[in-house]
């Protein structure tokens, strides 16, 4: 079962074949290998793609669709954004209630009891932490579904102040904006806890912490701010002794030691982190998904596609704990013959 391959692979244990996690959201394709229309039935259609796809990892099971007419790339669905991405819609979040420094500083989510912002508001957990468990029973063991705690810490304040209004006032009240870090350490570290408290076997925490060309902040804000309080927050998952996977877009290969340094036993990375310096270092030790570069799928010729997926194999399937993954999903755009040969091709090189 690709459940018993993942988990092993987790633990650092020899598999058959190198495992996979993936995100597919493209309809066609889906459409296509299961006979199921995923705009009809996002949830059956998938979890009979997995089993087809015979995939080990997969974050969540989708529960509704989002169907785009022909111009339109995004639109509002009950107060949340999605854009056109395949028939789950890419999901974006953030809160434009605060217009001032002052308002940022004076919000403290532990005492936002009617969830002024979405993701300070009980519901919204506790909906995360059920489609994780409700996905697990309905696939079975057939595959890992972990979830995804979405807003470990510097995600919140992408979230709740936007872009703009965080980067304003974490550099204009540098001092005081410590308080707020410290308030939001605390709201996660409540949140981590009731994922603990869940039944599930790996706690996948996700902060975009980089920007493609790097970090956001000088290392030393992250040095000074981040990691001292992500120990605070994965101190529970600890002391369960579950194992904790972590995620950020972007290049974020400055923070991977002190990443490990705090407790992660596992990272996704994107195609942007250089992969063999990074399983060279701690493949042997930690669980390191992903690095296949999905532009390359989206604009490769075949050749360009066996290129990519050899290369990733080849650094990975010499440590148990890798997993393949195309970095930024496999979304609608990308043309259906390489998407197959994809497959395909992770399937023949893959094996061990």
């Amino acid at each position: 079962m690709s459940k018993k391959r993942a988990l092993k692979a987790m633990n650092l244990e020899a598999t058959d074949r190198v495992p996979s996690q993936e995100w597919i959201d493209h309809p066609e394709f889906v459409k296509k290998i299961t006979g199921i229309d995923p705009f009809e039935h996002p949830d059956t259609a998938i979890i009979k793609a997995l089993k087809i796809l015979d995939i080990d990892w997969y974050v969540n099971i989708p529960e509704i669709s989002h169907k785009f007419i022909d111009g339109e790339s995004s639109k509002i669905v009950d107060g949340v954004q999605y854009t056109e991405w395949g028939f789950t819609g890419s999901q974006w979040e953030e809160d434009d209630i605060f217009k001032t420094e002052e308002e940022i500083l004076a919000y403290n989510p532990m005492k936002d009891t009617e969830g002024r912002i979405r993701i300070a508001a009980k519901e919204y957990r506790k909906e995360r932490i059920d489609q994780c468990i409700n996905g697990q029973k309905m696939v079975g063991d057939s595959t890992l579904i972990t979830g995804l705690y979405y807003t470990t810490l510097f995600q919140n304040f992408i979230m709740a102040f936007g872009w703009e209004m965080f980067l304003i006032t974490a550099k204009l009240e540098p001092v005081r904006f410590k308080e707020t870090i410290k308030r939001f350490t605390e709201f996660s570290i409540r949140n981590i806890e009731e994922w603990v408290a869940a039944d599930t076997d790996i706690i996948f925490c996700h902060d975009d912490l980089a920007l493609t060309r790097g970090l956001v902040f000088p290392k030393e804000w992250y040095d000074e701010n981040i990691f001292p309080n992500y120990e605070k927050i994965f101190d529970p998952i600890k002391k369960a002794g579950k194992k904790l996977i972590f995620v950020s877009d972007g290049n974020y290969s400055e923070l991977i030691d002190d990443l490990f340094a705090v407790g992660v036993d596992g990272l996704m990375v994107d195609n942007y982190v250089e992969l063999e310096s990074v399983l060279k270092k701690y493949g042997k030790r930690k669980v390191i998904c992903g690095n296949v570069d999905s532009r390359i799928l989206t604009a490769g010729t075949k050749e360009d596609v066996y290129n990519e997926v050899e290369r990733c194999m080849e650094l990975g399937k010499r440590y148990p704990g890798y997993f393949i993954r195309a970095a930024g999903d496999l979304p609608h755009n990308i043309p259906l013959e390489n998407l197959e040969y994809y497959f395909d091709i992770c399937r023949k090189l893959g094996r061990r």
